[in-house]
This record gives structure tokens, C-alpha cells and sequence, in this order.
């Protein structure tokens, strides 16, 4: 994932005082997780952390003020969580469709042949006789 940046070592045109103040804001917020702190107390910015300070500085490019831009990027935020819920519905529900559509298909190739019904159930009998016998 990558080594932890320092607020020096980030690109922005932020400055340090400006960096800080942004970071807080976010945690207060719950956009972000309070960064690891380093030598001399220094923040730690992971990469998922400076990707989100460069979203609010392109975001603030747009709005008057820190705290609209803020929560612009929590309506982002947001609709971006319940947007990966949907997709793993989605996934959970095309799963399940594919089981009942194997079953589906199993069950109708017994209709077509019936004597693989008979033959099921002698396989079945011979595996129980077999497990009883061990």
C-alpha cells in the first residue's frame, strides 16, 4: 500500500497549518481515521488519506467555502457506500439466481429422462448400504 507520508512529503498546495486544520476537519466529519503520528508528532497520511486531502482540494475549487466542500464530499462518500451495497446485493442475488438456475436445468433433465430419476435413487440407496457397512 505504501509507506505513510508526512505532511511535507504530500502534494498539495496546501500549507502545513492549512494541512492540519483540513485533517481535523475530516476526522471530526468521519471521512477520515486520525493519522498515525510520527517523529516530532508529525502527522502520517496513508495514500487513501492524501487522496482524499487532493478530492477536497479539487472540491473546494467549487465551492465558497471548507465546509461546503466537506460536505459535498461526504454526499459523495455516501452515495459511493450505498452504490458498492447495491453492487454486492447485486452479486449476492446473481449467485443465487445461478444455483436456482443449475437446479432448474437438473430438474428438467430428469423430466426428460425418467429412467436417471430410478437410477438417482438406486445410487442412493447403494451409498447408504455402503456408509452402513463401514
Amino acid at each position: 500500500m505504501g509507506e505513510p507520508k508526512t505532511v511535507d512529503e504530500i502534494d498539495t498546495d496546501y500549507s502545513k497549518s492549512q494541512v492540519y486544520w483540513r485533517v481535523k476537519k475530516l476526522v471530526e466529519n468521519g471521512l477520515m481515521d486520525p493519522p498515525q503520528r510520527g517523529d516530532r508528532n508529525q502527522y502520517l497520511l496513508t495514500q487513501k488519506d492524501v487522496r482524499l486531502l487532493q478530492e477536497l482540494a479539487q472540491l473546494e475549487e467549487s465551492h465558497d467555502t471548507v465546509e461546503d466542500a466537506i460536505e459535498q464530499l461526504e454526499k459523495v462518500r455516501e452515495q459511493g457506500g450505498i452504490d458498492e451495497k447495491l453492487k454486492q446485493r447485486v452479486e449476492k442475488l446473481e449467485n443465487k439466481t445461478q444455483i436456482l438456475e443449475n437446479e432448474l436445468a437438473a430438474q428438467k433433465d430428469r423430466l426428460k429422462h425418467p429412467g436417471r430419476k430410478w437410477i438417482d435413487r438406486l445410487k442412493q440407496g447403494f451409498k447408504k448400504a455402503l456408509n452402513w457397512l463401514l
